[in-house]
């Protein structure tokens, strides 16, 4: 049996006070496994993306306990829980969140610019994750020159490049076309084969269908959580 990489206790966001609080989330228990490939859907405002940016240690809860791979998050000094968040979890923004002074190449090597590597090693990296998303020759480009689907085949190599076993995706096709956001998915799903764990915030009932496990979160709560056995993803997009 598989063990949780990723376990959360009655975990709650609430913003704001008194009059003005908002309850984001409201005791959410959830389990993800090592090689989970999972959506996470809702209407806006349910608190998908609340989720997501607490699992991906960009927000904190405000009540409850996070434990990645068994360690107690919340326990965490500051300099541990910093390099947890450099090493285990990496993002992929709907928007690409590509720094736009700086070229394809420069994007894709930020997670690595405080690691321990040699400049060789860096490019040898960079190079190897370029050229398995197909963008080995768009470089020396900066974003503004790149198509939508080329900057998130870059935001993507950024991700991959920090080699985090976790890949957390906010609302990835949310910019792309039809097209450009099936390509986008399988890529994610090839990914979920080589053994990435990989959580989908979506709202597009049809990205979700190329994942394994479906979450679905109403008011802060999660409503559902269901599995599917399907070898192949539904091409239904």
């Amino acid at each position: 049996m598989k063990n949780a990489i990723i376990r959360l206790e009655n975990i709650s966001k609430i913003y704001g006070k008194d009059d003005y609080k908002t309850v984001a989330l409201k005791d959410i228990n959830l389990e993800i496994f090592e090689g989970d490939f999972v959506s996470i859907m809702g209407p806006s405002g349910s608190g998908k993306t609340t989720l997501l940016n607490i699992i991906g240690f960009i927000d904190t809860p405000t009540d409850g306990k996070y434990f990645l791979k068994g360690q107690d998050v919340n326990k965490m000094a500051r300099g541990k829980f910093h390099k947890l968040r450099g090493t285990e979890v990496s993002f992929i923004f709907q928007q690409f969140a590509l720094l736009k002074d700086y070229t394809a190449y420069e994007n894709i090597q930020l997670p690595l610019l405080y690691r321990k590597m040699s400049r060789k090693e860096k490019k040898a990296k960079i190079l190897f994750y370029a050229e398995k998303l197909g963008i080995g020759d768009i470089l020396h480009k900066k974003p503004s020159q790149l198509s939508g689907g080329q900057q998130q085949r870059v935001a993507i190599a950024r991700a991959l490049a920090s080699e985090a076993n976790i890949i957390l995706a906010d609302e990835p096709t949310g910019a792309l076309d039809q097209k450009k956001g099936n390509e986008l998915m399988k890529i994610l799903a090839g990914l979920n084969k080589e053994g990435k764990t990989i959580l989908v915030v979506t709202h597009d009932p049809n990205i979700a269908n190329y994942c394994i496990r479906n979450i679905r979160i109403e008011d802060g709560k999660i409503i559902s959580d269901s599995s599917s056995l399907q070898d192949e993803p539904l091409k239904t997009c």
